[in-house]
């Protein structure tokens, strides 16, 4: 598949980022698979990873997705996403951030979509058991949409303003539960209104192994012909977490 300029940045800084930061990172990594026999085979593989680095001024986020179903030898899901953020902090609460996102699916009828933001955020909620962030920042998103029978392939490069809410909640010494909503307003005429909400519950076993219970829910307000908008995904994975 070709590569935009865009699109090969936001892959090259998703690659060489952890091994450029000097220390302080902390991290974890999910790993969810199924596997049914029987009168239908199925498997379905689902693996992320995500790291942090907290310091004086700066709070830096990397995270990947992978996302693969297979039923009868026919794959019927096949997801890849990375992301990165850089916040600045100015004040306390209060920091500037840019972020970038890249995402392969097979089946949404995108080739790829990649997008590019500035702005700001501030921390509404901070104590010992809850943090909210918010977010707002425009910036621009590029979509490739893939060809079909009748129409070649096409990019398309659009304006966005993009809005997130980040929940984190100690429920209890082994249990956490975590909101992470976001949305990207575009060009209703191109790529629409894309939503992404992650919902996770995750507790303890053993160290620094944990269970994770999750449920992610993506909309999207324009999609090629014979797609669906929504797509919805509940997952159950074994957590490894590690660094400080």
């Amino acid at each position: 598949m070709q590569r935009t300029a865009l699109s090969a940045a936001i892959l090259a800084i998703a690659t060489l980022t952890p091994t450029l930061a000097s220390a302080d990172w902390t991290g974890e990594a999910e790993l969810g698979y199924v596997k049914t026999g029987g009168n239908t085979d199925t498997a379905s593989l689902n693996a992320k990873a995500k790291a942090q680095q907290e310091v004086e001024k700066w709070r830096n986020t990397l995270a990947i997705e992978a996302l693969n179903n297979n039923t009868d030898g026919s794959t019927t899901a096949e997801r890849y996403y990375a992301s990165g953020q850089s916040n600045y902090k100015f004040s306390p609460r209060a920091y500037v951030f840019g972020f970038l996102g890249y995402e392969d699916d097979r089946f949404s009828g995108y080739d790829y979509r990649a997008n590019a933001n500035i702005g700001l955020g501030y921390r509404a909620v901070q104590n010992e058991a809850v943090t909210l962030d918010l977010e707002l920042a425009p910036g621009y998103r590029e979509s490739k949409v893939g060809a079909t029978d009748t129409t070649p392939s096409k990019t398309e490069d659009e304006v966005t303003v993009r809005g997130a809410l980040k929940l984190a909640w100690k429920v209890s010494k082994t249990a956490k539960f975590s909101e992470d909503l976001t949305t990207e307003i575009g060009d209703k005429d191109k790529g629409g209104t894309v939503t992404r909400s992650v919902s996770a519950l995750t507790a303890q076993v053993n160290g620094n192994l944990q269970t994770k219970v999750s449920y992610t829910v993506r909309h999207t307000s324009v999609v090629p012909a014979d797609r669906e908008k929504t797509d919805d995904e509940i997952a159950i994975a074994l957590l490894y977490s590690f660094g400080k």
